[in-house]
């Protein structure tokens, strides 16, 4: 983990400490429409194979009292978002409660999960959707994620996804290399480099690109909406990692 951990979580704290998803203007005539695809064809246009694709969001549904209104709310919320009830498991902690269902529609992942967290005067609730796919299955992660969009909306609420994409190189790439394969990626994407961060096997650089709308502000001054980053790996080949707005995973 180390290095890449640390600098995942602290760009993480420090881009979520300033703001969240702004809209951003889109430019006449750039491609603004299913962001995720737009992105997997840069990278495999770059040389990387294997590439999978995650979608999540983290929503917080607000304070209750008992558990069994958080087993209640995760069942609405399960109805709402078209899974199905007969396939979830249930499990009272003492100061911890899970709610889940697994599902795989179309070759696509699905793990919808209410999470109840008791304190002193309550429990907080937090719902948590991953869909995760492939290449070949894209077009359903994109179905899937609209479709849950808009329940989240028609409920008055605002679901702000994050998106990362991974994929691997052949070869263990040297730092050069690694860094001219990411920023072949920014130019695919008319993206504006922001800020970088590199080591002896890892390379992470994130930017701005006009090719869709959602965008973190840096410190109430550079906008950023794309972070990409590479490590080679000494048992395999060099493994790449890109998120919008932001890498929300170990790379």
């Amino acid at each position: 983990m180390g290095k890449r951990t640390v600098w995942g979580t602290l760009l993480l704290v420090v881009a979520l400490g300033t703001a969240w998803f702004m809209p951003a203007e889109a430019k006449p005539g750039v491609q603004t429409e299913r962001p995720a695809a737009r992105l997997v064809e840069a990278i495999e246009g770059s040389g990387a194979e294997g590439v999978s694709v995650e979608v999540r969001t983290r929503i917080s549904l607000g304070e209750l009292s008992t558990p069994e209104e958080v087993k209640e709310l995760a069942s609405l919320w399960a109805k709402r978002l078209g899974f199905a009830l007969s396939e979830a498991s249930w499990v009272p902690a003492r100061d911890l409660y899970q709610y889940q269902i697994l599902s795989s529609p179309h070759g696509v992942e699905l793990d919808f999960q209410v999470t109840g967290v008791s304190h002193g005067n309550g429990i907080d609730t937090y719902l948590v959707l991953s869909i995760k796919g492939n290449r070949n299955s894209l077009p359903y992660v994109d179905l899937i994620q609209k479709s849950h969009e808009q329940a989240f909306r028609q409920a008055g609420l605002v679901p702000q996804f994050s998106t990362c994409i991974r994929g691997m190189y052949n070869g263990k790439l040297s730092v050069d290399q690694q860094e001219g394969r990411i920023l072949s990626i920014f130019s695919a994407l008319h993206a504006k480099e922001v800020e970088r961060m590199q080591d002896e096997t890892v390379v992470s650089i994130s930017g701005f690109t006009p090719e869709w709308k959602p965008f973190l502000s840096l410190n109430g001054q550079a906008k950023m909406n794309l972070q990409i980053a590479t490590h080679r790996d000494d048992e395999a080949g060099t493994w790449i990692t890109a998120g919008m707005p932001i890498i929300t995973a170990e790379y």
